[in-house]
């Protein structure tokens, strides 16, 4: 069989594909993943071959771009049209402020279907030579089902986050005066499917079915197919340092805030000069894995505290007794995989503020007993006091042992393969 998975541009979306597209390339099948020509690196060097999409000159951007006048506009009045419950407002605010943006690196809003799309049209070409049997595709990416349709592939979302997608789509398909033909997804595919002679459904907005790699309880209800599969975390490995050789003579604390954020969100770290105030004073070693925009705001680290651009978890967390981090799913998971407990940094504010998947997770980490929330806008001494709790409370790595129960409950990349296979199998048309 030939799989194709489908990654947007950035190496939070790269990592999680990576575990089943290598059980799936041990267990004899071949693999290729398409990215933008700058993720082509990051895709070999995990040892997988690479297909380059798209404009190199003109690297996708990300959330944070301007939205066009008459799109936002239009998702204003959506938004007043849905009148969701304020309990329910996030998922959707969420979807229009930092993922939609994603989508449209490929799929602009307003496109006509005679416009060349040199990613999506690179995609297509190569399919249609290729002739794989299955395209797994990031949600943000929804054009690969495009793809997959045009030739007669089975095709498959792999979700690395809650599926606010879906879950829109949902409140959409519920509402009495609103269709899904309506919703932003369509709008923005629809141009794309017209130019290859694919009708335009749910089932190419969500996929044949949905990879989920969160644990049963940390999703948002939705209507698909979910196939679950554990989260593996496989981040991009270097030579581990000497200084991790030895245990600590106290306790360790990771501090980690994800590659995405820092990549792609500028600014927002004013709270950092509050998290290294709370931690001075309590008797623990901190590693910090921030860089230098992270730390501009800092005259000077805590006694306590190493810095340093980039470790990977999985050499660092086996020594730690706790984390602190942004609320990504691959950091989650390496916590849950090391049962660590978790401080999951949030605040209370409006979505476009803040990081878009934190609330999520620390809301499941908080209901699993396996941590707290860090609101960073609390004063250093209640952050203090928090991490202080979770470090001599031993209930909180009892939760942590539970949350690493859950995925050992959800089947793994290679207990999958057998089912990708017949799923692959049922829904490909030629």
């Amino acid at each position: 069989m030939r799989v194709l998975f489908v990654v947007w541009p950035g190496p939070a979306h790269l990592y999680p594909v990576i575990p089943l597209a290598w059980a799936l390339q041990s267990a004899g099948h071949e693999v290729r993943i398409g990215s933008h020509h700058a993720m082509t690196a990051a895709i070999t060097t995990q040892g997988l071959s690479a297909v380059a999409l798209g404009d190199e000159a003109a690297p996708a951007t990300g959330p944070g771009k301007e939205y066009p006048e008459a799109e936002w506009a239009k998702l204003e009045r959506a938004t007043e049209t849905l009148a969701l419950d304020p309990t329910q407002s996030d998922p959707w605010e969420i979807f229009r402020h930092y993922l939609l943006p994603g989508v449209w690196d490929f799929a602009p809003p307003g496109a006509t279907p005679q416009e060349s799309r040199p990613g999506v049209d690179d995609l297509v070409a190569f399919t249609r030579q290729w002739q794989p049997d299955l395209v797994v595709w990031d949600p943000c990416w929804p054009a690969a089902a495009v793809a997959a349709a045009a030739c007669g592939a089975a095709h498959a979302r792999l979700l690395y986050c809650q599926d606010y997608f879906a879950w829109t789509l949902d409140r959409y398909a519920e509402h009495p005066s609103l269709t899904i033909d309506d919703h932003p997804l369509a709008e923005a595919v629809r141009p794309i499917a017209e130019r290859y002679g694919v009708p335009v459904d749910t089932e190419l907005l969500v996929g044949q079915w949905s990879l989920d790699l969160l644990p049963t309880g940390a999703g948002l209800p939705t209507t698909t197919r979910r196939v679950p599969v554990r989260c593996v975390f496989t981040p991009t490995q270097t030579v581990v340092p000497e200084w991790l050789y030895e245990p600590p003579q106290r306790p360790r604390v990771a501090l980690s805030l994800g590659l995405s954020q820092r990549e792609f969100i500028e600014g927002g770290w004013d709270y950092m000069p509050s998290i290294m105030e709370a931690v001075a004073d309590l008797d623990i070693e901190v590693v910090a894995t921030l860089n230098a925009v992270q730390l501009a705001d800092l005259d000077e680290l805590p006694a306590n505290v190493r810095a340093v651009d980039y470790l990977p978890l999985n050499q660092l967390l086996p020594s730690c007794a706790a984390l602190i981090h942004h609320g990504g799913t691959g950091t989650f998971a390496a916590a849950a995989n090391y049962q660590v407990p978790q401080l999951v940094t949030d605040l209370v504010a409006p979505v476009p503020m803040k990081y878009p998947v934190a609330t999520a997770t620390a809301a499941y980490v908080a209901a699993r007993g396996a941590g707290l929330t860090l609101d960073i806008e609390s004063s250093p001494d209640t952050m203090r006091k928090q991490l202080a709790l979770v470090l001599g409370e031993p209930s909180f790595q009892q939760g942590a042992k539970r949350i690493y129960e859950d995925l050992l409950a959800m089947p793994s990349p290679a207990d999958l393969v057998p089912v990708v296979e017949r799923l692959a199998a049922q829904h490909r048309t030629r």
